[in-house]
């Protein structure tokens, strides 16, 4: 199974990275490989909403966003990260999502069948259920079909490196065995989809 994994955390040595460098163990483990990319390393601006997708092709904007996409359809299964700053999706994760509408609106364009997982890193316990459901329902716009939410949050009082192996050995479990998690419908259960 080929895996792209798209970081848009700026911080390439963070809490992300660790866990996404145990996912890949795991993904490895299981015969397979994750390439990783960093949404800074492309030019993507923002949704300037002058509506052209809605006809179809795609975004007409003049920068990486379609590059990009054509790296996240070759793969069979992305895994999108992000991290949440004061409460809410940061704004460089949430400029990825608001391009999704682009190809939403194009069939031969969608992530169809595409699994997807969701990772949310932050630094307090709990972060509100709308941010959890809004990245979702940002996601499956594309028709990807999302099949695991990791919430990792306490990370300011208890980074990744003080997890013990066996949490950590949780993550790898979680890369071998990706594509066997049910997918999970628009209207989220919380309480049994997130860890």
């Amino acid at each position: 199974m080929k895996v792209v994994t798209l970081m848009t955390t700026y911080n390439r040595r963070g809490n992300t990275k660790k866990l996404v460098d145990r996912l890949t163990n795991g993904i490895k483990d299981a015969e397979g490989s994750n390439e990783v990319l960093y949404l800074s390393d492309y030019n993507v601006g923002f949704c300037t909403g002058c509506r052209t997708c809605e006809f179809g092709g795609g975004c007409v904007l003049d920068d990486d966003y379609n590059e990009l996409l054509d790296k996240i359809r070759e793969a069979d299964y992305f895994i999108f990260s992000a991290p949440i700053y004061y409460g809410d999706l940061a704004a460089q994760s949430k400029v990825f999502i608001d391009r999704l509408g682009s190809i939403g609106n194009d069939e031969s364009l969608e992530m169809k069948e595409k699994k997807t997982m969701i990772i949310l890193t932050h630094y307090s316990s709990t972060i509100n259920d709308f941010v959890i459901e809004n990245t979702h329902r940002g996601i499956v716009t594309a028709n990807f079909k999302v099949n695991k939410i990791l919430d990792v949050g306490e990370l300011l009082m208890r980074g990744v490196d003080k997890y013990t192996e066996d949490e950590l050995e949780e993550f790898e479990d979680i890369g071998y065995e990706l594509e066997e998690y049910e997918i999970i419908p628009h209207k989220l259960d919380l309480d049994n989809y997130t860890l």
